[in-house]
């Protein structure tokens, strides 16, 4: 999963945040949205966190004086990374916080329930945007700008009370924070966020030759062994290859130019 950087190139999140996914907890994606919602308030905040006049040092250690003993400690660890980012705009910090939360929640379901857990939270967020989409009133309930957070929050347990944690909290998200977005459109960016991490799931392999059910099987077993999880394996006919297998999983490419785990892979399926 990207988000746009300074010079147009993108900072890939998924990489960036691989430190703390691996163990995430909902309560690390919602003190990175509270963040996220400090620096929205916070204009001069925001534009100190980002101003590339001051070193990556300088940055870092403002909002370690801002933000330590009033978030936890990981959120704070997450902050100082993003710091050291460059981003477009000065809101583009606070925008690649928000995206951090949204993997952060995806990381914390695929930790409870693997790739379920992941088609649970997307399911969530996706039912709640058709919600708000087929219902006109529900849309100004939740857009309201006099009702309070606490009303709107009232609300949303009454319509959607069976959401997973992790797709409560991207809800209430979307619907207490919306950051000038309407919540069902905030809600469908945060889908696609999410289906990057579900993309981790699943190996899509181009091959220029059909690989028999066998063959399949011994690459599916290497290639769980490899990523250390079950992955779907997807396969594409492309007779351009010369020989081999092209392997994506995720944003990472297997190829000739990883020579290593492409031999290891053509090892076992040949086996």
């Amino acid at each position: 999963m990207t988000a746009a950087g300074s010079d147009g190139n993108q900072v890939n999140l998924s990489r960036v945040l691989e430190r703390w996914t691996g163990s995430a907890q909902p309560y690390l994606a919602r003190d990175v949205f509270g963040i996220a919602a400090v620096l929205d308030e916070q204009g001069s905040l925001r534009r100190a966190l980002t101003d590339p006049a001051h070193s990556d040092d300088q940055r870092v250690a403002l909002a370690w004086r801002i933000f330590e003993g009033h978030s936890s400690r990981e959120a704070c660890e997450v902050l100082d990374t993003l710091v050291r980012q460059r981003w477009s705009g000065e809101r583009g910090l606070a925008d690649g916080l928000e995206a951090a939360g949204v993997v952060l929640a995806g990381s914390a379901a695929e930790n409870r329930a693997g790739a379920e857990g992941l088609d649970t939270l997307v399911d969530d967020v996706l039912s709640v945007q058709a919600l708000l989409d087929s219902d006109a009133q529900l849309q100004q309930a939740f857009t309201d700008a006099r009702a309070s957070n606490e009303a709107k929050l009232r609300l949303l347990d009454r319509v959607t009370p069976n959401l997973s944690e992790e797709g409560r909290l991207l809800v209430e998200q979307a619907v207490t924070h919306p950051r000038g977005a309407l919540p069902q459109r905030l809600l469908g960016t945060f889908a696609d966020h999410l289906a990057g991490l579900r993309d981790r799931w699943i190996a899509r392999v181009a091959t220029p030759v059909e690989l028999d059910r066998g063959q399949q099987d011994r690459l599916r077993t290497a290639l769980g062994r490899l990523y250390g999880r079950d992955l779907k394996v997807v396969t594409d006919l492309d007779r351009s290859l010369v020989g081999g297998l092209r392997i994506t999983v995720g944003d990472e490419v297997i190829d000739g130019s990883v020579a290593t785990r492409l031999n290891e892979l053509q090892l076992k399926l040949g086996a």
